[in-house]
């Protein structure tokens, strides 16, 4: 029988993203996959800021982009009726125009596409050198928990036979059939089915057509809706058809889904080459629950969903970030099991929004479908209702390809965060749309907000200086104490709790008096950063406060000591 810390099931963004947080952590960690090989398609592709801030932290931020193409190539999403035919409307979604600016201020990071088949393969090479092993071939088929862990049946679908594998915990990361979140009942709730979509993978040079007009979705609004997506410009191409809840997802000949295609375009002598036909379900549902004992469950196998707003595999890597800290402290003795209950707490809600965010994303494109886009040039009054409908439309799409503040404002609620202060919900007290812009905010369950500040005559943003698996304390000019007490509770603990003070003759500098306006503390008060980037616990000021006590009772209660 084979032993380690975690065995997780599943190698997708969510399997590949736990196993190598876990194993740059030390944790003995084994990912196994049924399959031969990684994703041979580049199904999910946007790849959002939150996502490479965690790229970031490690170390793959650089590799990460330069095999991604930049929105600012491909930065706009348009609508027309075939690429031979009438355009008419775009949308600035991802690239370089009035919400770049917006994204610098929300983080350190870019946005970028950046393909499946080129995302998983770059998580499993950093795995792998970091100490974990990756098994192909090798199927979960059943498993048994007890008090001290799991006993997971395997067997080598390569003809090795039987595998079993004993782990402390077990991680279902095998998607949306998985059978981890079968095995353990978990709930799911949703509307389920919603129908079926075929994917038409294909190399052509479309250049004439789009280099002048750039973007990563082309909606092709004909006799029924096309979805053309770049995967290189200008050359490799994702034709995607959907179908209604019922009907079956045809099964194309190459030279049938050349004809699929070409009718779409408006161009029937298009020289064209089909590199894969992939049918897919589209769902919407969502389990309340990750968790049930020592085994968890993250990414498709709990939160099922259509691909509007780009949210599956960056959920799926966050599921992942936010279980392996937890894991860690409590594999290594540093936090109690109680800890692990909140990875569901946490997590369960932002899958829930998401699949429903998704789901109403989707729905948009109804009216778009209804639109008599023969009667948009024509003047009077069917004219002008028709403009004016396909503009309201537009406004509606903006909450599909500029949803930051969906993607970056999210808070979480849990025993893992002291919510003592009486703080006023973040939507209180401001008219600003939250689904679309960032907010920084440093209440507990937030991620830390993002500023420019130097140190050690170094640029870097807030976020470099807390994650990589530790706790963190951030204070200011007159946080002395703070950072002291840092130092006495880290001792008492057993933690690495590194401190920075923020500020003028500071360790760390606010050059650009862009932490001032976003701390929301005084210069004296602080913020304890989980090892996620999230903020566990503040004060607002030191005032008559026992720095080291209050940082010992915070930790202690966060990590369920």
């Amino acid at each position: 029988m084979i032993e380690t810390d975690v065995l997780i099931a599943g190698c997708g963004p969510a399997g590949l993203t736990a196993a190598l947080a876990l194993a740059r952590r030390g944790v003995r960690v084994m990912a196994v996959t049924k399959h031969r090989q990684l994703s041979p398609t580049p199904r999910a592709h946007v790849t959002n800021q939150r996502t490479f801030e965690i790229l970031r932290e490690f170390g793959l931020e650089a590799e990460a982009l330069a095999l991604a193409t930049p929105y600012a190539t491909m930065p706009d999403a348009l609508f027309m009726r075939s690429l031979a035919g009438e355009e008419y409307a775009r949308i600035r979604g991802l690239g370089e125009d009035a919400s770049a600016a917006a994204n610098a201020t929300a983080s350190p990071c870019l946005l970028a596409d950046l393909p499946q088949h080129l995302f998983e393969p770059l998580l499993y090479r950093a795995a792998i050198a970091q100490g974990a092993i990756v098994r192909f071939g090798t199927q979960l088929d059943a498993f048994t928990q007890d008090e001290d862990g799991v006993t997971a049946h395997l067997h080598d679908r390569l003809g090795a036979g039987a595998v079993d594998v004993r782990a402390r915990y077990l991680i279902g990361a095998d998607g949306g059939r998985s059978t981890v979140a079968a095995a353990l009942g978990l709930p799911f709730e949703g509307p389920g089915d919603i129908g079926t979509s075929l994917n038409i993978l294909f190399h052509a040079d479309l250049a004439p057509y789009v280099a002048h007009r750039p973007g990563v979705l082309y909606f092709m609004l004909g006799d029924d809706m096309s979805i053309l997506r770049c995967i290189k410009p200008w050359s490799s191409w994702m034709m995607i058809k959907g179908y209604a809840p019922g009907h079956a997802t045809p099964s194309l000949s190459p030279d049938e889904a050349a004809h699929v295609v070409r009718d779409a375009l408006g161009l029937p002598g298009l020289d064209l080459d089909i590199t894969g036909v992939d049918p897919w379900t589209m769902n919407a549902a969502w389990s309340p629950v990750y968790q049930q004992g020592r085994v968890f469950c993250m990414g498709d196998a709990v939160h099922r969903h259509v691909p509007s707003n780009g949210l599956g595999s960056n959920t799926a890597v966050q599921d992942a970030y936010n279980l392996a800290w937890k894991l860690d402290l409590v594999l290594c003795g540093l936090a109690g099991p109680a800890l692990l209950d909140t990875y569901s707490t946490e997590r369960a809600p932002i899958g829930r929004a998401v699949v429903e965010r998704a789901t109403e994303s989707l729905a948009s494109y109804g009216p778009l479908v209804e639109l008599d886009v023969n009667a948009l040039p024509e003047p009077g009054d069917t004219g002008h209702a028709c403009r004016r409908e396909l503009h309201e439309v537009m406004k509606v799409k903006h909450y599909e390809f500029r949803a930051r503040g969906f993607e970056l404002n999210q808070v979480y609620h849990s025993a893992a965060v002291l919510e003592s202060e009486s703080a006023p919900a973040m939507e209180e007290g401001d008219d600003v749309d939250r689904e679309l812009e960032h907010v920084p905010t440093t209440r507990p369950g937030a991620r830390v907000p993002h500023a420019w500040v130097q140190h050690q005559g170094k640029a870097l943003s807030t976020l470099d200086l807390v994650g990589r698996g530790r706790f963190t304390v951030l204070t200011g000019v007159g946080g002395a104490a703070w950072i002291a007490g840092a130092g006495i509770a880290a001792a008492r603990l057993g933690l690495d709790v590194p401190a920075f003070a923020i500020g003028p003759g500071c360790e760390v500098e606010d050059l650009y008096f862009e932490w001032a306006e976003r701390r929301e503390i005084r210069d004296d008060g602080c913020l304890l950063v989980r090892p996620d980037g999230y903020i566990g616990w503040r004060s607002h000021a030191l005032g008559t406060l026992n720095a080291a006590d209050c940082l010992l009772r915070a930790l202690a209660a966060i990590l369920a000591r």
